[in-house]
């Protein structure tokens, strides 16, 4: 096949029903993407679709559950158990139709019908895992043994691990030259990390020496491998719902400079993000830090709603960095410092620019959100010309002023500095300013467009950088040691979750965007299960004398062997009702046990007590 190849072909039942077009620009081609969102289903029908194409291209399919004709030798399947012995790949019959097999079976026929092939992958085998393979024919049937080098005892295939089975039908199906087009769905399965990058190399091998065409379809990182930024445009990125996006080889954002040093760190460290569907940046390692903290001690399911966090290094990188995600389909969503606002327009300009931001400015009165901000500016700028000599005493205290960059601009750092200090959590800071009702009013303005920018994904730290949300560590200091971040996270162990989401109010905000819309609730299901029994236990309480017989009335009419819960009967101030307790130690509610009586309402008695011990979004 020659490159590049432009195909556009239809994928049944997703994407809309519109056409998915993409281009291969080399020899190996990637799907990446998040479970569920159509790898699987395009990899089937490019097969379909290229098998048609009057070139006649020989087209392998290998599926993920390539070792799944051998499952039931390999484990009790089906309540049965076959003996590794009886385990045959097919006949004769399958033999012919090696190609059109989707399982290993199809390349283990190709080892035995080719002697150079077998040689191949068999010295592999015994070089680089200690193996020999065997392929016989017993009674028409082909099964297949190793032996480890170590010893001279055999055993069937069944017994050898799922990883190394499916390296070797990987590797055979790379060295059949006769296959023109293989399509292989996630190479990596059952493989650990190391095995994968050898894989990936056999893989480009196989492309660049047989003229193969391969495409693969992946959820590992270790599968991705830039060596270059123009290397990008051999991955396909899916998202659900959209048809899959791919950037072209002559996309002006490839020769940015800043974007190429970014993707070649991303393919060492970040690469998971290729698989998600949100990608949050943010400026630095100190952040990441308090970012991985908080996401993980406040249950903020970033990793479940498919959302990736990636340090940046300096905010002069957002922006190529953000319209790079764009391009590949991913919604982007941003952390910056105050100084990411209030020098320049760079990064607030990529969400000003999005349609919803119009809408939202209108709703405040402006025509569009760049007007919204400019007159905000304006405002400010204006106001520390005015009163620049009186406000000394307010700026010279903010870290801006005290660590300032002799090279900055003078002005610059007391703006930031001001509008910093606007933000303090102090309630009583404000209210010595000179010219108090200006402050007051700008930063009422400044407040409403943080939360149309953060309704869009750009998220502002108020308060500066993120040393100055610190409480135990220095946060004298803007140097963003990542130690100073460890120092607080360990100090942060000590406090509750309340304390922490206020101390950290604008970093939490921007998570809690990145993350899923809810979080896991335990409470309503066991709401439910309660409801279904509560009101019998509180209609049939007059004419049962013990819990025990409570109990047995409960199981009659549900007809179930257990209940969730205990109930005791109790009569308080003449009153007849039950102390309901909570069997299971495994469930995350509160509020048990309670007490409930006949003359109360079962949804208000169960709403009002039964809670999540989860926090919600």
């Amino acid at each position: 096949m020659n490159y590049p190849t432009s195909l556009k072909f239809e994928v049944e039942n997703i994407f809309a029903s519109q056409p998915v077009e993409i281009t291969l620009y080399s020899g190996l081609t990637t799907f990446v993407g998040t479970n569920g969102s159509g790898k699987t289903q395009t990899l089937k029908a490019l097969r379909d679709y290229l098998k048609k194409q009057p070139e006649q291209w020989n087209v392998r399919y290998l599926s993920s559950n390539r070792i799944g004709t051998m499952e039931k030798y390999r484990s009790k399947v089906d309540q049965f158990y076959s003996s590794s012995a009886d385990c045959s790949l097919g006949d004769k019959n399958a033999k012919k139709i090696r190609h059109e097999i989707e399982t290993a079976n199809g390349d283990f026929f190709t080892m035995d019908d080719r002697k150079d092939v077998y040689i191949k992958v068999a010295e592999r085998l015994s070089v680089l895992f200690k193996r020999h393979i065997f392929i016989r024919w017993d009674a028409g049937n082909m099964k297949v043994f190793f032996e480890k080098s170590s010893n001279n005892s055999e055993y069937s295939i069944v017994t050898e691990a799922s990883g190394l089975v499916n390296i070797i039908s990987i590797l055979a199906a790379l060295f059949d030259e006769t296959i023109d087009v293989l399509l292989i769905d996630e190479p990596e399965v059952s493989l650990h990390p190391q095995l994968q990058s050898y894989l990936l190399r056999e893989i480009k091998s196989a492309a660049k020496d047989y003229n193969k065409t391969i495409i693969i379809s992946t959820h590992s990182a270790q599968m991705i491998e830039l060596h270059d930024v123009s290397d990008v445009c051999n991955y396909i990125f899916f998202s659900d719902d959209e048809p899959p996006k791919q950037i072209d080889h002559n996309s002006a954002e490839l020769n940015n400079k800043k974007l190429k040093e970014f993707v070649l760190r991303m393919s060492l460290i970040y690469s998971e993000a290729f698989f998600a569907k949100k990608v949050m940046l943010i400026e630095g390692s100190s952040d990441m830090i308090l970012c991985r903290y908080l996401s993980n001690r406040l249950n903020l399911n970033l990793d479940v709603a498919g959302s990736q966090v990636i340090p940046v290094e300096g905010k002069g990188k957002f922006p190529i960095i953000t319209k790079f995600f764009r391009l590949i389909g991913k919604d982007v969503s941003i952390l910056t410092d105050l100084d990411g606002f209030t020098d320049d327009n760079n990064v607030v300009n990529l969400f000003s620019e999005l349609e919803k931001a119009t809408e939202l400015a209108n709703k405040y009165g402006a025509n569009n959100l760049q007007s919204m901000i400019r007159d905000i500016k304006k405002t400010i700028d204006q106001l520390i010309r005015d009163n620049k000599d009186e406000m000394i005493n307010i700026y010279e205290t903010h870290p801006y002023w005290i660590n300032r960059d002799s090279e900055i601009d003078i002005e610059k750092i007391i703006r930031r500095a001001l509008i910093a200090q606007l933000f303090r959590v102090e309630k009583d800071f404000l209210s010595n300013w000179p010219h108090l009702e200006e402050w007051t009013s700008i930063k009422t303005r400044i407040t409403v467009l943080y939360n149309i920018l953060e309704e869009l994904g750009c998220f502002i730290l108020r308060r500066g950088a993120i040393e100055s949300y610190y409480s135990s560590a220095s946060n004298i200091t803007y140097s963003r040691k990542p130690s100073a971040a460890a120092l607080e996270v360990s100090h942060l162990e000590e406090k509750s979750d309340e304390e922490i989401r206020t101390q950290f109010d604008d970093l939490v905000h921007s998570l809690e965007f990145a993350a899923l819309d809810n979080n896991v609730d335990e409470s309503f299901a066991v709401k439910k299960e309660l409801l279904s029994e509560l009101a019998l236990v509180l209609g049939i309480l007059h004419s049962v004398d013990t819990d025990t017989e409570l109990l047995s009335n409960i199981k009659q009419v549900k007809g179930s062997t257990e209940s969730l819960f205990d109930y005791k009967i109790i009569t308080e101030n003449g009153n007849r009702g039950v102390e309901i307790s909570l069997k299971s130690k495994i469930i995350d509610v509160s509020g048990f046990p309670f007490k409930a009586f006949t003359s109360d309402n079962p949804n208000q008695i169960v709403d009002n007590n039964i809670s999540s011990k989860s926090i919600s979004s």
